[in-house]
C-alpha cells in the first residue's frame, strides 16, 4: 500500500534522530572535505575553449546538463589531495517516488582523493597458507575524487530506521532491520556506527580487516590467494551526520513552500576530477610487481599462479583510471537504483 512521503519536518526529525556517525581510520591520509574547500583548489578546465579556464571556480560557475561528452573537468592543486576534514559534512539525497513506503535518506561524502589499494597475498603450496603479507599496490586504486555513501531507510508511516544501505567500491549493501540490530553498533540507542576503510572510504558496518575482491587461483602443487583489504578501525576522526548535513535533493518537495535550496554542484554531470589521466599496466607488468611483492616465494614453481593471478586483478585496478569520481547525482543510488 502507498503512504504519503515524509513531511519536511518529519525529514529533519528522521535524520536527526538516525544520521549515522562516521568513523575515520586513524591513519587516514585522505580526509574528507567540503565541495567549497575543493573547488578553492581546483581549476575548472574547458576542452573546448582553454582561455576559459576558471581558477577557483564557484559553485554558480560550474556547468550544468546536457553533458558535452568530457568538455569540462578539474585538475587539482597538490595540496588538496590530503582533504580538509575541518570542513567536511554530509550532503543528503533523500529519495522517495510515489508508490514507495518508505524513504532512503542518503548520507553521501566528498574526499578529495582516493588512496592506494592493499591488498592481502597468500602463497599456497598444496592448498595451505604458506606466507601472508599486506602489500600497497600504489598507484592502483588511486583516483581524483570519492564519493561514498551511508544510507538509512525510514518507513515513511512508524518513521522507524528500518535498514542501511552502505557503498563500498561501486557496491551497495543493504542490511535489513534484523541485520543491523545484529551487525552495527549504535550511538545514544539510534545512530548506526558506520566505518570508512583506510585510503578507499568505502564504508562497513565493523573494525576490521574487511576483505573484499576474493581471488584464488590454483593451489595444488602451489596457488596464490589474494583479498583487497579495507582497514576499518576506531581512535580517528568522526562525522556526526544528524549534525554536520546539507540536504541537497529531496524532489518530492520541490515547487512547495517546503522544498530545498538545491546549490548548484549537484547539477554538475562531468568527472570530479581531470580527464585522460590513466594508469598504465599489462598483466606481465603487474605480475613482476607481485613477484617482488612476495620475494622469496616467487619461485619458478609460482609463475603459472602468478600469471594467472595477475590476469585477473588487471580487470579489478586499470578501469577506471585516475579519472575523477562520477558526479553522484549520475550514479545509480541517486535516482534509488541500488
Amino acid at each position: 500500500m502507498a503512504t504519503q512521503p515524509l513531511t519536511r519536518s518529519e525529514l529533519e526529525t528522521a535524520i536527526a534522530k538516525y544520521g549515522p556517525v562516521l568513523k575515520i581510520h586513524p591513519d587516514e591520509k585522505y580526509d574528507q572535505c567540503s565541495i567549497e574547500w575543493f573547488l578553492s583548489h581546483c581549476t575548472l578546465v574547458d576542452s573546448k575553449a582553454p582561455t576559459s579556464n576558471i581558477v577557483h571556480p564557484t559553485e554558480a560557475q560550474l556547468p550544468g546538463p546536457p553533458k558535452e561528452d568530457k568538455r569540462y573537468y578539474f585538475n587539482i592543486e597538490d595540496t588538496v589531495k590530503s582533504g580538509n576534514f575541518e570542513t567536511a559534512k554530509t550532503y543528503i539525497n533523500a529519495f522517495w517516488t510515489s508508490g514507495m513506503i518508505y524513504t532512503d535518506i542518503q548520507f553521501w561524502y566528498f574526499s578529495a582523493y582516493n588512496g592506494h589499494g592493499t591488498a592481502r597475498f597468500s602463497s599456497l603450496i598444496f592448498n595451505q597458507v604458506k606466507n601472508q603479507g599486506d602489500i600497497n599496490l600504489a598507484p592502483l586504486g588511486e583516483h581524483v575524487g570519492d564519493w561514498e555513501y551511508a544510507a538509512v531507510r525510514v518507513d515513511n508511516t512508524t518513521k522507524e530506521m528500518i535498514g542501511v544501505i552502505l557503498s563500498a567500491h561501486g557496491k551497495n549493501i543493504f542490511y535489513d532491520k534484523a541485520a543491523v540490530a545484529k551487525q552495527f553498533q549504535m550511538e545514544d540507542g539510534t545512530h548506526p556506527v558506520v566505518y570508512s576503510s583506510l585510503n578507499g572510504h568505502a564504508n562497513f558496518p565493523t573494525a576490521g580487516p574487511n576483505f573484499t575482491e576474493h581471488r584464488k587461483v590454483l593451489g595444488i602443487p602451489a596457488g596464490l590467494e589474494f583479498n583487497l583489504l579495507n582497514s576499518t578501525a576506531d581512535g580517528g576522526k568522526r562525522l556526526e551526520c544528524s549534525k554536520r548535513y546539507q540536504i541537497v535533493a529531496a524532489k518530492w518537495l520541490d515547487g512547495t513552500p517546503d522544498a530545498y535550496s538545491i546549490p548548484a554542484w549537484v547539477a554538475y554531470p562531468y568527472r570530479w576530477g581531470p580527464e585522460g589521466t590513466a594508469i598504465k599496466m599489462d598483466s606481465k607488468t603487474l605480475g613482476d610487481f607481485i613477484k617482488a611483492a612476495l620475494g622469496k616465494d616467487a619461485s619458478t614453481l609460482l609463475d603459472t599462479p602468478i600469471v594467472l593471478l595477475a590476469s585477473e586483478l588487471l580487470h579489478i585496478f586499470v578501469k577506471a583510471d585516475i579519472n575523477g569520481a562520477a558526479a553522484p547525482a549520475t550514479q545509480n543510488p541517486w535516482s534509488g537504483h541500488y
